[in-house]
């Protein structure tokens, strides 16, 4: 009875010191927290934005909170050292002239009537930087953009865009290809050969990127330029998670050379709807042994904006299987053939403006059309 007395007491004392630990550990974990909210912390994001609310206005998790050494000067060297990329290395660093804070953030589509007015863009969005500085590039870089049926979305690209590539430093023109007509499929590849010699024949560009319209990038590091090889840019979406699907892929934004789009003939011109078009490009790279490079998934990050999925391209899987046969003579070299109209072309506020009447295209009456011995299987 002794014994079992003991060791009760025992137990009690020993929950009783428990509690007074416990009760020590909550208090000086409370006191921690409260000294950590009263001291203001400074965080430089990768869209160089302050406000998150702008942000998650298109949708998706929090930006990531990454120090691409934004300053508020006047004049700031937003590139201080690039990383090494697994396959090349990125340039070395750009002097650009910043010109509001205000324009550093993502602007929400609703926003842009009133947010646009500060813009710095000329007349049909084509932009130079405003000096002789030998370090800024001399390349002349065109933006193409297929479009349909999305103005939010459109808005919200322009309006980030500008600055996003005047921060770069970068000489460009941005021109927005815009598909109307009986066609219900969105021709996308098609769109691009289109766009690549309207631009051509409306300056002499060194470097074309190819963009999504619903694609934003998050990251100032994330150079818009052209390298000796073709550049795949949207690494890293955050509707994948931030990580790259599969490694074939060349879609989303991508860069190449005047000379490089004019080797691959461009896209092929036959697919129309969701699917398909981005991995005959990469047959055609590989055709041609043309290395794709990519930046570091860290700094090619970009948010996709909302939108509803594109009807499926019916034909995809059995145009994939004759894309090195159709490559040679199906592209820009075929583009007098697809039964298409340029309406009009127009210089509009912030962008350069190409509407293309696309007659209903059955896939398999233009097939038809090809050589008979690329249509073999």
């Amino acid at each position: 009875m002794w014994r079992l007395r003991s060791r009760w007491r025992y137990l009690v004392c020993l929950q009783i010191v428990g509690s007074f630990c416990l009760a020590a550990y909550v208090l000086g974990t409370t006191k921690h927290t409260r000294e950590e909210e009263a001291t203001p912390i400074t965080v430089n994001r990768g869209l160089g934005s302050t406000e998150h609310h702008i942000f998650k206005a298109v949708g998706g998790a929090e930006p990531p909170t990454q120090n691409n050494k934004l300053q508020t000067s006047t004049v700031d060297t937003v590139f201080q050292q690039l990383p090494d990329v697994e396959r090349g290395n990125d340039p070395s660093p750009v002097t650009v002239k910043l010109s509001s804070r205000k324009q550093l953030g993502l602007i929400n589509a609703r926003q842009f009537a009133v947010e646009s007015g500060s813009l710095d863009v000329p007349l049909g969005g084509k932009w130079r930087p405003p000096t002789t500085d030998q370090s800024v590039s001399s390349e002349k870089i065109a933006v193409l953009v297929p479009y349909r049926d999305r103005e939010e979305h459109l808005k919200t690209f322009l309006s980030y865009i500008h600055p996003f590539l005047q921060r770069q430093g970068r000489h460009y023109g941005i021109y927005v290809v815009e598909q109307h007509g009986d066609e219900p499929l969105f021709c996308k590849g098609l769109l691009f050969n289109i766009a690549f010699n309207a631009a051509l024949d409306d300056d002499d560009y060194d470097c074309f990127i190819f963009h999504d319209v619903d694609l934003i990038p998050e990251d100032d590091r994330n150079l818009y330029t052209c390298r000796e090889s073709p550049r795949h840019l949207s690494v890293a979406i955050n509707k994948f998670n931030y990580t790259l699907p599969y490694e074939q892929l060349f879609g989303g934004v991508t860069a190449l050379k005047t000379s490089h789009y004019k080797q691959l003939n461009g896209y092929s011109n036959l697919f129309c709807g969701w699917g398909g078009e981005d991995d005959d490009m990469f047959k055609r790279l590989y055709r041609h042994k043309l290395r794709v490079s990519r930046p570091d998934k860290d700094v090619a990050r970009y948010k996709m904006l909302r939108h509803s999925q594109t009807p499926l391209n019916p034909a995809r899987y059995s145009l994939l299987k004759t894309s090195m046969k159709r490559a040679s003579e199906d592209g820009l070299s075929s583009l007098e053939t697809m039964g298409y109209q340029i309406t009009s072309t127009s210089r509009k506020r912030y962008f350069s403006h190409i509407l293309v009447n696309i007659a209903d295209r059955n896939v398999r009456r233009v097939l038809r059309r090809l050589p008979r011995h690329v249509k073999r299987v």
